[in-house]
């Protein structure tokens, strides 16, 4: 049963009597095997659908083949297989993937608020004293509640609308209602959700816990319980001064409600509201929502529901559209594929084996099982797209090896805490992806254009690991011989084949990115439990669980970010922007380092999914009108996003490395901060050397 071991849930405490329970557990049931269920449907039709592409062309070529060299015989095999294949019609395979990631999309967020994944930005209310923080806390729990039950109002008029059009899907031809069905169903499910965690934290002070590190796809004996968790639990607030909670608390919660009523008297004529109050009631808006802690995909959605009912005429049919048409692009399915992919690599014993792989090659040198973190790290970052899933898969076999070779501990925590970042640059990138749903950019280009700086940070974090080393005289290990280079090599090969299958694939026109990610995550099951079998066929559908949540809460951010992206178009907040900086003779450079700074603040509060979701779209048109190629700027972007995973108060690496090293996240931080410096250095060379990442997509003609 998928159930067997969640991720995270409610205690049974918090649905009283026999029938409620029975209830509760077999809605649990049913929203765990539907996500589940839905992701590996979705995998296995882009999977078939790329073999049926290529194996109707290549099994008409061997039968040509065979027969223009004496071996026709042979030959009325492979034509009967182009014959078999021909005749099945898979142009439907794109429009249902879509469909079902979209469902899964709007259910594995209410499931998401039941397992407490969705981030929010609580570092104020985490100050606050417990008896304060409740309320602020609370606040945000009934606030998601309201946003989701209008979503249901809305979805359920435009799917009434829908019904009485009669409008059909292009390939599948089916009836559209139904696919709209989503919207209501999942956010009423979702407002379910936020009530039964209102209602059991009232009740006993407990949150749903979230493991970032368990989602991630890791096991528990790999990431320790005693991990200080991620800054997005409330449910433990530090102690503040006397007095100050009961401010805080309730200077939160007014906030958004001065904004609002700013608003209404600029609706009815009180107050006159030009182009720039406009604005800033809008980012206002959105930072004191998010400042509460809530989710940052309901502060984003409630946000423009706001201001589309005070400022704006544009038709809330519109706003419904775009809850659905969000998602409804075929680049955005290759997240959760990544995802999944990288989960199976991380369960499957691939991190291992690319660990004896790199201490054979550079182990003998200065440092050497410091320098194995750093290129273990980028093996598996070309193979994940994930940061935290790498530091958890490197880190929890190297980190405890190099305390019992006699390294410090603050040194391993530094190298793979940094180094892990390289999983969000080296291709393939799950921030590349968002950068590249946002902004409408080529994902292929930008995996290409992560290559080389990836390589770079890479040896410039395996030059700082090397000095330190030398200069402080940590142990080497013994050289090992060619031989045991080359055995260590063909066990890691299997894994090592999955960058050629999408770099490669994706370079050659083999495949789309959403199509290698989906063969990607297919290979990556073969090798885990058949080839490598260190993941039994019983794991598999907690692997497929946690993938669809991370997923899902992913593609919920991305959701209503395009319904804030929509409305940053409707009021022209982008070109104003633009045509200010440009007015007063801010060019590119000093554009690029306002950037800089923003990204770099921004990843105090925030997780770079959020980051990149709300600033790409307003930074990207700017950025675009100064002149900047887009490819680099969304290298730029990452790059920022890598070192916010490394920076304390929300920087996930760090409390992913914190329970495997057993530090405290203020030690860690000291532990770091050679190799931060470092990464410092290389954001100002990708900043203002553009060739860095442009350097190979050029050179392949892209």
């Amino acid at each position: 049963m998928i159930s067997s071991n969640p991720p995270a849930s409610l205690p049974e405490a918090a649905v009283r009597g026999r029938v409620g329970r029975f209830f509760s557990s077999a809605l649990d049931h049913l929203e765990e095997w539907l996500i589940a269920s839905l992701i590996a449907v979705a995998t296995a039709i882009v999977f078939v659908a790329v073999v049926h592409r290529y194996g109707t062309g290549l099994s008409i070529d061997f039968a040509k083949w065979l027969e223009a060299h004496g071996a026709a015989a042979a030959a009325p095999p492979f034509r009967a297989i182009f014959g078999w294949l021909s005749a099945r019609d898979l142009s439907w395979a794109q429009e249902l993937c879509i469909y079902l990631f979209i469902w899964m999309a709007k259910f594995g967020a209410a499931y998401g608020v039941r397992t407490g994944i969705h981030v929010g930005v609580d570092v104020l209310v985490m100050r606050m004293e417990p008896a304060k923080a409740k309320k602020v806390i609370l606040f945000g729990l009934l606030a998601g509640a309201f946003f989701t039950a209008t979503i249901v109002n809305f979805g359920l008029h435009f799917v009434a609308g829908v019904w009485n059009s009669g409008s059909r899907s292009n390939d599948l031809e089916a009836p559209m209602w139904f696919v709209y069905l989503a919207i209501p169903l999942g956010s009423g499910l979702m407002c379910f959700r936020f009530l039964q965690v209102a209602w059991h934290f009232w009740r006993t002070g407990g949150l749903p816990r979230h493991d970032s590190a368990h989602v991630e796809g890791v096991d528990e004996s790999q990431a320790q319980a005693e991990a200080v968790p991620p800054p997005v639990q409330a449910d433990a607030p530090a102690r503040g001064a006397p007095g100050k909670g009961r401010i805080s608390s309730w200077a939160l919660i007014a906030l958004p409600f001065a904004l609002l009523a700013f608003g209404l008297m600029g609706k009815y004529g009180i107050v006159h509201l030009g182009g720039g109050l406009r604005s800033f009631i809008v980012f206002a808006l959105l930072i004191s929502l998010m400042l509460t802690g809530m989710p940052i995909s309901i502060a984003l959605g409630l946000t423009v529901l706001s201001f589309m009912f005070m400022l704006s005429d544009v038709s809330l049919d519109s706003v419904a559209m775009k809850l659905f048409t969000g998602i409804e692009n075929f680049e955005i399915m290759a997240i959760p594929f990544f995802i999944l992919a990288g989960n199976f690599l991380t369960h499957g014993g691939v991190a291992r084996r690319m660990i004896n792989f790199a201490t054979s090659m550079v182990g003998h040198w200065h440092g050497g099982l410091g320098l194995s973190a750093v290129l273990a790290c980028a093996l598996f970052a070309a193979v994940s797209g994930s940061s935290p899933a790498t530091v958890v898969a490197i880190g929890s076999v190297l980190m405890p090896a190099m305390v019992a070779q006699g390294y410090p501990p603050r040194f391993g925590a530094g190298v793979v805490t940094t180094s892990g970042a390289l999983g969000i640059l080296i291709p393939p990138s799950i921030a590349m992806v968002l950068f590249s749903v946002s902004t409408n950019t080529s994902v292929g280009k930008l995996f290409i254009a992560g290559i080389v700086p990836g390589v770079v940070l890479a040896t410039m974090l395996g030059i700082t690991t090397w000095y330190r080393a030398w200069r402080f005289g940590y142990p080497r290990m013994e050289r090992s011989s060619w031989s045991a280079r080359v055995r260590a090599g063909r066990e890691s090969m299997w894994g090592l084949l999955l960058i050629v299958i999408v770099i490669g694939g994706i370079y050659t026109g083999i495949f789309t990115p959403t199509e290698a990610a989906a063969v990607s995550a297919v290979y990556a099951f073969l090798i885990a439990v058949f080839v490598y079998k260190d993941l039994r066929l019983a794991d598999v559908p907690r692997v497929l669980l946690t993938s669809a949540n991370m997923s899902a809460m992913l593609l919920y951010i991305i959701t209503n970010a395009v319904l804030f992206s929509f409305l940053m178009t409707s009021e022209q907040i982008p070109q104003a922007m633009a045509a200010w900086m440009v007015d007063r003779g801010l060019g590119a450079v000093g554009f690029l380092l306002v950037v800089n700074v923003m990204l770099l603040l921004a990843g105090n509060v925030m997780e770079p999914s959020s980051i990149i979701l709300i600033m790409a779209p307003i930074l990207f048109p700017v950025a675009v009108q100064l002149g900047i190629d887009p490819i680099h700027f969304g290298i730029l972007m990452t790059v920022n996003m890598e070192v916010g995973m490394c920076h304390p108060p929300v920087g996930l690496n760090l409390y992913v490395a914190s329970g495997i090293a057993k530090m405290g996240i203020t030690e860690l931080t000291v532990a770091v901060w050679p190799w931060l410096l470092t990464m410092l250095v290389f954001l100002g060379l990708i900043t203002y050397v553009p060739e860095i990442s442009l350097f190979l997509p050029r050179l392949l003609g892209m």
